[in-house]
């Protein structure tokens, strides 16, 4: 969660960006209530009507509740202004050690620039799909392992498929079992890969996988997007990428799609289009500046 001051002459309040993956109240894990009470514009990545309608907690502010498009993590050019506020410290509580990691994390995420170039990558797999192993969300993990099942059973060859993890995997998972892949090289795999997945992420979030991949103009195959659809189902061919739910169809239609390569030409061209007009991080912000001075 970023958390932001708005000054203009004697006009000054709070607003906050939300990226925390579940669209609900619960637990305090979805929306943090104190910053709800106390910001003016509460932007929302995973955003929800149907939940904030039936949370009377949530209902109580759903005018200051405002949808945002998708985010994932990028490098920050200017890395010494932000410096103050992940040095361990009273401000933030945390240990050095997720200082360090932290810090490592910011050294390593690439540019958005990085991003567009790999969509000149030639495209030499067939499929590219490893995700992380969550060793406290079972349901997720079966569902990734029959996917990887089905997956297996239709393409066969030339694809790269499975469960990354620094910690052992459960001998069931053993066999999709690969390697943790550096960063940039996870992204150039996924970039040669001709079709790709999304799946939601822990809570039925939207994952950071989602806005790389439109970054990375590539066809997409996935389940249904659960939050934000009233955004998202507008953009072209969204209703025919993200259309299904159970695995087994997920890996059917991956498998039609490589059969089809005009047709998943024409959706990574509308996929890049789409994130350059609607999903960057300059339109996003616009729309958050534009709500900020309509509001004043």
């Amino acid at each position: 969660m970023g958390f932001f001051e708005f000054k203009n002459g004697e006009n000054r309040f709070f607003f906050c960006i939300d990226r925390n993956d579940p669209s609900t109240s619960y637990r305090n894990e979805g929306y943090l209530i104190p910053v709800l009470e106390k910001v003016k514009y509460y932007f929302k990545v995973n955003y929800n009507l149907g939940e904030i309608e039936k949370d009377p907690r949530l209902k109580e502010f759903r005018e200051k509740i405002v949808p945002l498009g998708p985010s994932f993590p990028l490098h920050i050019r200017n890395m010494i202004r932000f410096m103050s506020r992940i040095i361990p410290g009273k401000k933030n509580n945390w240990t050095f050690q997720i200082f360090v990691e932290r810090m490592n994390l910011m050294f390593r995420f690439p540019g958005l620039s990085y991003f567009r170039r790999l969509r000149k990558t030639k495209k030499d797999l067939n499929l590219f799909f490893v995700v992380p192993f969550y060793h406290n969300q079972i349901e997720l993990n079966d569902y990734r392992y029959e996917l990887m099942k089905s997956l297996e059973s239709l393409i066969k060859t030339n694809m790269i498929i499975g469960f990354a993890s620094r910690r052992k995997l459960p001998d069931k998972y053993q066999y999709f079992k690969q390697p943790v892949y550096e960063m940039r090289s996870y992204l150039r795999h996924l970039a040669r890969s001709k079709v790709t997945i999304y799946i939601r992420g822990p809570h039925n979030g939207i994952s950071s996988k989602f806005g790389q991949l439109m970054a990375m103009g590539k066809p997409i195959i996935g389940q249904t997007i659960h939050n934000n659809k009233e955004l998202y189902y507008q953009q072209k061919f969204f209703d025919e990428q993200f259309a299904y739910d159970e695995p087994g169809e997920i890996a059917r239609q991956v498998h039609r799609l490589l059969q089809d390569p005009e047709k998943a030409a024409s959706f990574a061209k509308a996929n890049a289009h789409t994130f350059d007009t609607k999903f960057s991080p300059e339109i996003t912000v616009s729309h958050i500046i534009e709500t900020i001075f309509d509001g004043c």
